[in-house]
C-alpha cells in the first residue's frame, strides 16, 4: 500500500510539474486575439471576417457597442500582428510608432477600422468617408467597398452629403423632384414660429391595432403625453412621441416602446393634415396608419430636423410586415371644452 501511494504522489507531482511548465510558456503575444480567428488561411481572409464585424456593428450598433469594439481590435492588434507579420512583432511593443508612421499594408488597414470605429462613436456620423491613414490601392479599394455599403445600407453613422448639399443637388428624375420639393415643403412649415413636436391636440389615449396582412395580431394603449413623454402598459415601457410635418400633406407621429426583451419597436405612422384639422372642430376621432419597425441606424432621416435624435433613438424601416393603426380615445376630444 505504501509503494500505491507513494506511485501516486509521485504522478501527482510530475502532472503539477508538467502543468507548471505549460504556464511559465504562456509569453504576452500569445494573449489577446479575441475577434481573430486561427482558421482564416490568409491575411486578406481574417481581414475581410473583421470588416464585416464592423460593418454589422456600425449598422445595427449603438455607441456602447462601437466603443466597446474598438476597445476589442485595439486590443487584438499585436496578436494580429504576430500571426500575419512575425518578422516584424518587435515593432508591436514600441508604442512610439503612430498610426501614420504604419508601413505594414495589414496593420494600416486594420488601424482604418479602428480608427472608424472611434470617429463614428465620438463624433456620432461621418460625412468624410476616405481613409483615416494611408492605404494602398488595394486596401483603399476595399476600404471605400466597406465605407460604400454602409451609406447604401442606411447606416446613420455615414452620411457623406450634408442635408443643405443635398437639397441644392439638381434632381434628375421626377422622383429626385418629388423628394426636394418634400424637403422644401418640410422645411418651410419648421420655420413657422408655431410649429411644435409636441402639439396639444395629438395629446391624449390612443388605442394601437397591431395588423399582420389585414389581420388585428393584438390591441394596446398607448398615451401621448406632454413633451413627448409615452405611457404604456408593463412589462412595456414607453419612451418619447413627436410629430413632424410632411411629407407633402401628411404629418409624421412616430413614438417608441422597449419591449420586455429588450428590443426597441418603433411605431411611424401618417396623418393627413387636414383631417387633423378637421377633427378640432369635429370632434372626429384622430386615426394614424403606419408600420412598426425595430432598432436599427437610420439613413433616411433627411426630413427631420437636427432637433429629431433628442427623441427618437435610431431606428430603420427594412420590412413592412407589421402594420398598425391608432385611434383617439373620444375621451381626449372633449377635455378642452
Amino acid at each position: 500500500s505504501e509503494s500505491v501511494a507513494d506511485n501516486a504522489t509521485s504522478i501527482y507531482t510530475q502532472e503539477n510539474q508538467d502543468e507548471n511548465a505549460e504556464v511559465s510558456t504562456i509569453k504576452p503575444e500569445d494573449l489577446g486575439g479575441v475577434l481573430l480567428s486561427a482558421e482564416e488561411p490568409t491575411m486578406t481572409r481574417q481581414l475581410n471576417v473583421l470588416s464585416n464585424i464592423v460593418k454589422r456593428t456600425l449598422l445595427f450598433g449603438g455607441g456602447q457597442e462601437l466603443l466597446v469594439l474598438s476597445e476589442t481590435l485595439d486590443a487584438d492588434k499585436p496578436a494580429f500582428i504576430q500571426r500575419w507579420y512575425p518578422e516584424t512583432r518587435d515593432q508591436t511593443q514600441n508604442l512610439s510608432i503612430s498610426s501614420e508612421k504604419e508601413k505594414r499594408p495589414g496593420v494600416q488597414y486594420y488601424n482604418c477600422l479602428v480608427q472608424l470605429l472611434k470617429d463614428c462613436y465620438e463624433k456620432g456620423e461621418m460625412t468624410d468617408l476616405n481613409p483615416p491613414f494611408p492605404l494602398i490601392q488595394s486596401y483603399a479599394n476595399a476600404y471605400e467597398r466597406l465605407t460604400c455599403s454602409l451609406v447604401e445600407l442606411g447606416s446613420g453613422y455615414a452620411k457623406p452629403i450634408s442635408l443643405k448639399r443635398s437639397q441644392m443637388a439638381l434632381p434628375k428624375t421626377a422622383q429626385e423632384e418629388f423628394g426636394r420639393f418634400a424637403q422644401w415643403e418640410a422645411s418651410v412649415r419648421k420655420s413657422s414660429p408655431d410649429v411644435s413636436a409636441y402639439p396639444d391636440d395629438m395629446m391624449g389615449s390612443y388605442q394601437v391595432k397591431d395588423e399582420v396582412a389585414g389581420k388585428t395580431i393584438g390591441i394596446s394603449t398607448v398615451v401621448l403625453g406632454p413633451g413627448g413623454k409615452v405611457l404604456v402598459a408593463p412589462p412595456m415601457q414607453g419612451l418619447r412621441w413627436r410629430l413632424d410635418p410632411g411629407p407633402t400633406h401628411l404629418d409624421t407621429c412616430t413614438f417608441q416602446v422597449l419591449s420586455d426583451d429588450g428590443a426597441v419597436l418603433q411605431y411611424k405612422g401618417f396623418i393627413d393634415r387636414g383631417a387633423r384639422l378637421e377633427a378640432r372642430f369635429s370632434k372626429r376621432p384622430i386615426v394614424i396608419r403606419g408600420a412598426v419597425t425595430f432598432q436599427m441606424r437610420d439613413g433616411e432621416a433627411a426630413i427631420m430636423g437636427d432637433d429629431y435624435w433628442k427623441d427618437m433613438l435610431p431606428v430603420n424601416v427594412k420590412t413592412e410586415t407589421t402594420k398598425f393603426v391608432m385611434t383617439k380615445s373620444p375621451i381626449n376630444l372633449e377635455e378642452k371644452k
